[in-house]
């Protein structure tokens, strides 16, 4: 029961793992995800095309049919591509559209590696290496050293990895200077991992799941702090 806050998602059309979004979300608190058409085709043009699709605010303005605290935009990819402020920007249309505190995953992730105060990452991601490359200049946009980048080289079926894809992935992608990896794609499972990640590699892990619930319980002003979701979900909010 929505006792606490109503969460609404704007998932692309070709996400498959809802069940992670409702993993990060406390007692209280439901999730209304809802859809946009989006081809499973990882390529730059087709998110930046995604980017601009004037049918995000409209899910967004759909979405508050109910009423809602917070609404994200759940994908990674399409809200980095732009680069830096290319998010802000996809956050305003949505708030016009909504008139409701919005984030995006992209967004989240930023005010996560801020709150956790790190600044050197190392980024694991599923895509291909062009769109991997624009991920990494949208983190040097907004202050950040990315010091690692590893990649599955996916152009489709990322929702398709085993859990622990993303497990792998991570260690590799992790070096000693590294102050956090960063995990991209929310159609990438990893709520079941963190704990273990960060154990093993000794340093925060932020997932695009996790840093997206996080920041949409913080604009529904609801403390996200609990046990077993990773260093992020132990902060004081």
């Amino acid at each position: 029961m929505s006792w606490r806050a109503r969460l609404g998602i704007i998932y692309p059309a070709d996400g498959a793992i809802d069940d992670e979004f409702w993993g990060f979300a406390p007692k209280g608190v439901t999730v209304h995800v809802t859809r946009f058409w989006a081809p499973d085709d990882q390529r730059v043009e087709v998110f930046e095309e995604q980017a601009d699709s004037p049918d995000i605010p409209e899910a967004a303005r759909i979405l508050t049919s109910i009423p809602l605290d917070a609404i994200a935009y759940a994908c990674t990819s399409g809200s980095f591509i732009r680069g830096g402020g290319g998010d802000e920007a996809i956050i305003e249309r949505m708030e016009q559209a909504s008139g409701v505190p919005c984030t995006t995953t992209s967004t989240a992730l930023v005010r996560a590696a801020h709150a956790l105060g790190v600044v050197r990452l190392a980024v694991a991601a599923p895509y291909p290496a062009p769109v991997t490359e624009r991920l990494g200049r949208f983190l040097e946009d907004n202050g950040f050293q990315v010091v690692s980048m590893k990649m599955l080289g996916l152009t489709h079926g990322i929702f398709l990895q085993p859990v622990g894809a993303a497990y792998r992935l991570a260690r590799e992608a992790n070096t000693p200077d590294a102050d956090a990896v960063v995990i991209s794609c929310t159609n990438f499972r990893t709520v079941e991992l963190l704990d273990a990640m960060e154990q093993d590699l000794g340093k925060p892990v932020i997932g695009a799941v996790q840093a997206t619930m996080w920041d949409s319980l913080r604009l529904a002003g609801i403390n996200p702090r609990c046990e077993g979701l990773g260093a992020l979900y132990r902060l004081n909010c």
